[in-house]
């Protein structure tokens, strides 16, 4: 009888370390899944804040006279009737 409980109690610890052991795999698991998930929360972030910036561009792009000014003078090198445009050229280094 002696050996039969020394028995069950061996088996009791193996079960016990077992289930110990997955458990602290499953841990690490699940902990590693909320890092991966922290990171593609802030990449969400990133976006939606990318994302409304150029809502704000685009409506400005459509409404705000000024903004379409600025960008055909810049782009296209537009200028005004009776404005004059200056050009500045570095000059050459002599070799």
């Amino acid at each position: 009888m002696r050996i039969f409980r020394v028995i069950l109690f061996i088996i009791a610890l193996a079960l016990l370390i077992v289930s110990v052991r997955q458990f602290q795999n499953g841990y690490r698991d699940w902990q590693q899944a909320q890092l991966v998930e922290k990171g593609y929360q802030a990449e969400i972030q990133e976006l939606e804040n990318e994302r409304d910036r150029l809502k704000q561009r685009v409506e400005m792009l459509k409404n705000d006279t000024l903004t379409k000014e600025r960008l055909v003078r810049k782009r296209f090198g537009y200028v005004k009737p009776g404005e004059v445009k200056f050009k500045v050229v570095k000059p050459a280094r002599p070799e």
